[in-house]
């Protein structure tokens, strides 16, 4: 991003989105998240593999995504903006639906913002699983 600015605190749009995004992620609402996606908008989760796109591709992933997550918790700080693109730094945590551990993730976001929703979105991600010791 040339010209980009470190970035302090978000902007009202920018806050009102991630906002969203953790609520609908807590709560695995993937009808929710859409809200924050154009119709058209390109989601880009793995750079190996083919960006979806629209919203149906992109409930699709969700669903799929967080059928076996629990206890989410979700954090976000902005980074950088330029114009209509935005870094954001993120973190999460959740228990495995079969209770066999815990996830603990870090990751970044890239968007570019059509009006006051994501026409495109990339992330970048780690995930570190921690195993529950089952007692006998």
């Amino acid at each position: 991003m040339a010209g980009a600015q470190p970035v302090l605190s978000a902007s009202p749009v920018l806050a009102r989105i991630f906002e969203t995004y953790k609520r609908a992620w807590e709560s695995r609402d993937a009808d929710l998240v859409l809200t924050i996606f154009t119709e058209d908008a390109i989601y880009h989760e793995d750079p190996f593999d083919r960006a979806m796109a629209g919203h149906e591709a992109i409930r699709r992933y969700w669903k799929r995504a967080t059928r076996k997550q629990r206890n989410i918790e979700f954090q976000w700080s902005p980074v950088c903006s330029s114009g209509n693109l935005h870094m954001v730094d993120w973190k999460a945590n959740y228990t495995l639906a079969d209770g066999s551990g815990k996830a603990e993730l870090r990751g970044s976001m890239i968007v570019e913002l059509r009006g006051e929703r994501i026409a495109r979105f990339r992330e970048y991600w780690h995930r570190q699983l921690r195993k529950t010791r089952r007692r006998k």
